[in-house]
């Protein structure tokens, strides 16, 4: 019976494992790597900024004004704001900010990913180098531009860009989103582009050279249109870099009530997509002994950062239960290494976002009550539950 329910084990420990090892390797290269060095002199490219908005009159003047502050030549890049089938005066106030806009109605495809790829055949794209893409609650970092052409200069056809906070510190939930979000940015997709491996697409600051687009046009399928793109230039081998001082500051919602409708599309969405390409991918990258294929199939088979933590102490009090019963030490005793990991990683989280530790307490206690609210919808997503398309998060 025991060697029973020890081989019912292995393939939970095994999948466990690996994500959690994946996520160390990934931070103990980001604090042993050095940058990329910069390659020569960066040359200015032009640039053409599309901010999809759907009823954003409150917030949309703000990305537009902080525009404003950009360091890099005016003449360089242009701006549209992309008005999608909006009930309210977004097209109006971005208008009064003298930028482009563009005004879709179509109630049979609502939706960002639907809106860009409308945009992208109303502009000509030939006229641009590349294009990039941001949100309408978004306020721009003075070197946004600088810091996407170090990366296209090294080569990236697609990078996506440093995705901060413009309100870290309003609310025990935005102090968590704040760690979680540090943690992503730096040793997460900092660390894969200091060892040559791929970023992924994240919908918000992602930029794409037009060369790129000609060759895989932008299409969506699904509703996570950033990790469907993200999947087709995978499988194609197209790595996606990652600009770490291109820095947009986002703003989050302020609770878990605020965040839940957008966190269920994102969710719903990002497992439609693992089901769809995650296997095939890793066939792919297995078949063709690519390690960098097998590698850009990880995002979409492993769990996300708090699904992993839920799925461990599930595992871990689940081991418990069943050790009370018929004794697993080795099992309970893994995973609590495990577990240990994974404090240790966020404790290495807290040093990189210069979290005071009476900040870091606080978020720590707020943190189960978020790992639940999570693991809820994370179940919503995988169960298939969806929540739409275009649905604004309430933020102010």
């Amino acid at each position: 019976m025991k060697s029973v329910i020890l081989l019912l084990w292995v393939l939970p420990l095994v999948y466990l494992t690996f994500a959690v090892l994946y996520h160390v390797f990934l931070a103990v290269a980001y604090f042993v790597t050095a940058d990329r060095a910069k390659v020569g002199a960066s040359r200015t490219r032009r640039y053409l900024l599309f901010i999809p908005a759907h009823n954003e009159e409150i917030m949309i003047g703000r990305i537009l004004t902080s525009l404003q502050s950009v360091d890099y030549p005016s003449e360089r890049f242009d701006v549209r704001v992309i008005a999608d089938n909006c009930t309210d005066r977004t097209a109006e106030v971005a208008r009064s900010h003298d930028v482009g806009v563009l005004t879709r109605g179509d109630e049979s495809k609502k939706g960002k990913g639907f809106a860009i790829a409308w945009a992208m055949k109303e502009v000509d794209l030939g006229a641009f180098d590349a294009v990039v893409i941001a949100d309408a609650d978004n306020l721009i970092d003075p070197k946004f531009f600088r810091g996407l052409d170090e990366v296209m200069d090294a080569g990236f056809k697609a990078v996506q860009c440093n995705n901060c906070l413009a309100n870290s510190d309003e609310t025990a939930f935005t102090k968590v989103i704040h760690l979680s979000r540090t943690i992503n940015n730096e040793l997460y997709h900092h660390a894969k582009y200091k060892i040559g491996l791929s970023s992924y697409l994240m919908g918000n600051g992602m930029c794409f050279t037009t060369g790129l687009l000609g060759d895989h046009p932008w299409a969506t399928g699904t509703i996570a249109e950033d990790y469907e793109y993200y999947a087709r230039l995978a499988s194609c081998d197209v790595p996606v870099g990652f600009a770490a001082n291109s820095r947009l500051y986002h703003q989050e919602s302020r609770d878990l009530r605020q965040a839940s409708k957008q966190r269920l599309r994102w969710s719903s969405g990002r497992f439609q997509v693992a089901k769809r390409y995650g296997l095939t991918l890793i066939k792919k990258g297995l078949k063709d002994r690519n390690f960098r294929t097998i590698d850009a199939s990880f995002p979409l088979i492993l769990p996300n950062l708090s699904l992993m933590v839920n799925m461990t102490a599930a595992a871990l009090a689940v081991a418990i239960g069943v050790n009370y019963f018929h004794p697993v030490p080795l099992v309970v005793s893994w995973l609590i290494v495990l577990v240990a990991l994974e404090v240790a990683y966020f404790a290495s989280g807290m040093f990189l976002a210069r979290m005071p530790v009476f900040t870091f307490l606080f978020a720590l206690g707020f943190a189960p009550f978020f790992l639940l609210w999570k693991a809820c919808i994370d179940v919503l997503g995988i169960s298939g539950r969806r929540a739409g398309q275009w649905g604004r998060s309430t933020r102010v």
